[in-house]
């Protein structure tokens, strides 16, 4: 997220800052300077492949990163198993990575969080990931069918709903009745083509027959956060993001859930890269999450049951 925002690509340029301040909380968990350094060098290592940047920089970008992290004395870039996580868990990953290393000991696991079409587009640039657990299917079967993911890992781990939400004393809105939308304002959604959040938001409005007479009403977020910050920056009247989002939030509303025939079933889905090194520790991890122990973690933040 630093390199994204030094390069000028973050959505929200505060998240890179937030690397430096509090890297527990980027990372999901205790990250050590040699981690938080190796995750950073990929990050500008994926930029560099997916032509964002060119490599005349690159060096000066990695120099100032390691001088920002402390990581001169050297670092290793397998002192830690890396996952790929969708946004829309990135408040309970933390709980649920800290409470696995408890009870498993083993090799520290970080998390690195982003869009699930973006994190999908890392592994295939081959960025060093050994494991995604991203907000729906078809990003990790994506990555199985390119043979950048081990089929026999894969497995639903969780449930998430829909809302809507707004500004708190805004416009009463619900699913069915978007078409009262105030003239002017707008709705923030996910981008359908590349995050869940968005792709889900699109085929319930299409159900609901509000798809196409929205068309000009809509703001795109690149990942489920953005969409959120959207409504808390008061540039829009409403938005569509995961219940998870918003469980401990005071500055917004939930004005409506998804509920019903036309409510898509929104999952979350995990899996082991074929290239990854750690591909052992990321299976247990991913065993960890469908247990009892993470399957009451992920309930206390809003996730509901895979079955």
């Amino acid at each position: 997220m630093l390199a994204r925002a030094l390069i000028g690509q973050a959505e929200d340029r505060e998240a890179g800052a937030a690397l430096i301040r509090q890297p527990r909380r980027v990372f999901g968990g205790p990250v050590s300077r040699q981690s938080a350094c190796a995750i950073l060098v990929r990050e500008l290592v994926v930029h560099l492949a997916l032509g964002r940047i060119s490599a005349l920089p690159l060096a000066l970008l990695v120099m100032a990163l390691l001088i920002m992290t402390g990581c001169l004395g050297g670092c290793s870039s397998r002192d830690a198993v890396v996952l790929a996580v969708a946004a829309s868990l990135r408040h309970a990953m933390p709980e649920l990575l800290e409470a696995f290393v408890l009870r498993e000991g083993g090799k520290q696991i970080v998390a690195t969080y982003g869009g699930s079409g973006t994190l999908r587009a890392q592994v295939e640039a081959g960025a060093p990931i050994d494991g995604v657990v991203l907000a729906g299917g078809p990003p990790v079967d994506a990555l199985i069918q390119g043979e950048y993911a081990d089929a026999d890992s894969r497995r639903v781990v969780a449930t998430n709903t829909l809302v809507l939400i707004g500004p708190p004393g805004g416009t009463p809105l619900t699913f069915a009745m978007l078409e009262r939308l105030p003239a002017g304002e707008k709705l923030a959604i996910g981008d359908p083509h590349s995050v869940p959040v968005g792709s889900y938001t699109r085929e319930a409005l299409r159900k609901l027959g509000k798809w196409e007479p929205l068309q000009d009403r809509l703001v795109f977020g690149g990942h489920v956060a953005a969409v959120l910050a959207y409504v808390r920056r008061g540039e829009v009247a409403a938005a569509v993001v995961y219940r998870t989002d918003v469980l401990s939030l005071e500055d917004v509303v939930v004005l409506d859930e998804a509920r019903g025939a036309w409510a898509p079933r929104a999952e979350v889905v995990a899996a082991a890269t074929s290239e990854g090194a750690a591909g052992a520790r990321v299976r247990a991890f991913l065993d960890f999450l469908v247990s009892a122990p993470g399957r009451e973690i992920l309930a206390r933040h809003g996730f509901g049951s895979p079955a």
